[in-house]
């Protein structure tokens, strides 16, 4: 019986692979905006973060615009449930806004950093495990949802 070789079929997919591997390497973070007057996608439960290597990182960032890309006002981010190990700190700063390309008008904002508010996870030293806590965002117009972070630290 002749089978075909299942090697060069395998082979052609190695590099699709590792290319696919590397441009999500270089994707940025997947959770780094809501505006008040959006919703989300979540995936799941939780929202999934990893830190690598005992690094802060960034749980939640808060841009709220207008239209024409002026601040429409800023959020509020609390912690309602803090993790177990490690800390979380709210910090004002600038940040992207991620608006979906739904949103035509305030899709093009995205590539300038806005005033805005974020939450940052910082585990503690030596620390490995995996971790959860819970964040309270609050919009300009008194719109709020909580959210459940589920931090993996390697």
């Amino acid at each position: 019986m002749n089978r075909p070789s299942l090697l060069p079929q395998t082979l052609r997919f190695g590099p699709v692979l590792l290319a696919c591997l590397a441009l999500a390497a270089c994707m940025p973070q997947r959770f780094q905006v809501v505006a008040a007057n959006q919703s989300v996608a979540s995936t799941g439960q939780f929202v999934d973060v990893s830190s690598i290597g005992g690094r802060s990182v960034p749980l939640q960032s808060v841009v709220v615009l207008e239209p024409d890309c002026s601040s429409a006002g800023s959020a509020v981010i609390q912690v309602e449930n803090p993790p177990q190990q490690g800390q979380v700190t709210i910090e004002n700063g600038l940040y992207y806004p991620s608006y979906p390309s739904s949103d035509s008008q305030r899709y093009a904002c995205n590539v300038k950093k806005r005033p805005g508010t974020a939450a940052i996870y910082t585990p503690p030293p030596g620390f490995q495990g995996t971790v959860f806590t819970t964040l309270r965002i609050t919009g300009p117009m008194g719109r709020s949802t909580s959210r459940v972070y589920r931090i993996i630290v390697q």
